[in-house]
C-alpha cells in the first residue's frame, strides 16, 4: 500500500482549523449572545468579540500554514504527484477564495483601509457565502478524494484530502 502524500495529522489539523474557523466566524456576528448560547456555562467566551476575533485570526493563520504546506508537498512530489480530482479542484478554489477574502478583510482592518464601506459589506458577504459554500461542499461531496492515483499502485483517496 503506497504511503499517503499528506500525513494524517495534517488532515486532522486542517479539519480542526476549518471547524474552529466556522465557530469563531459565527462569533464575529452577535448570534451567540443574541440567542443566549453564550449564557450556557462554559460557552461565555463565544459572546466576547475580542476573544472570537483573536481566535479567528490565529486559526486562519493555522489554516493558511497547513494549506501552504500541503500545496508545497503536492507541488514538490515530482513523479509521485497525483492529479487533482474535480472534487480536489473545487476544494482548492473554495479554500483559496476564502483565504483571499479573509486576507483582504485583515488588511482592511489595518491602518490603511483599502475598500469603501459598501465594498467591505460585499467582501464580508462574499466571505460568509464562501464559508457556507465550503460547508455545503463538505456535506455533499466531502468524502470524495481530492487526489487521484497516477495509475501504478496509487489508489484514489490514498493521497488524503486537500
Amino acid at each position: 500500500m503506497p504511503r499517503p502524500l499528506f500525513p494524517r495529522w495534517q488532515n486532522r489539523l486542517l479539519l480542526g482549523a476549518a471547524l474552529g474557523l466556522a465557530l469563531t466566524g459565527m462569533g464575529q456576528m452577535p448570534i451567540f449572545s443574541r440567542y443566549y448560547i453564550a449564557d450556557v456555562p462554559g460557552l461565555g467566551w463565544l459572546g466576547e468579540y475580542r476573544t472570537t476575533a483573536g481566535l479567528h485570526l490565529a486559526l486562519g493563520a493555522v489554516l493558511l500554514a497547513v494549506l501552504a504546506c500541503m500545496a508545497a508537498t503536492w507541488l514538490t512530489a515530482g513523479r509521485r504527484r497525483p492529479r487533482l480530482t474535480p472534487a480536489g479542484r473545487q476544494r482548492v478554489v473554495l479554500y483559496g477564495a476564502l483565504a483571499v477574502t479573509g486576507f483582504v478583510r485583515v488588511l482592511q482592518n489595518g491602518s490603511w483601509p483599502l475598500l469603501a464601506p459598501l465594498q467591505v459589506r460585499y467582501l464580508d458577504w462574499a466571505h460568509l457565502g464562501l464559508a457556507m459554500a465550503l460547508l455545503a461542499f463538505a456535506l455533499l461531496r466531502g468524502r470524495r478524494p481530492a487526489l487521484a492515483g497516477t495509475g501504478s499502485g496509487a489508489q484514489a483517496g490514498q493521497g488524503g484530502r486537500l
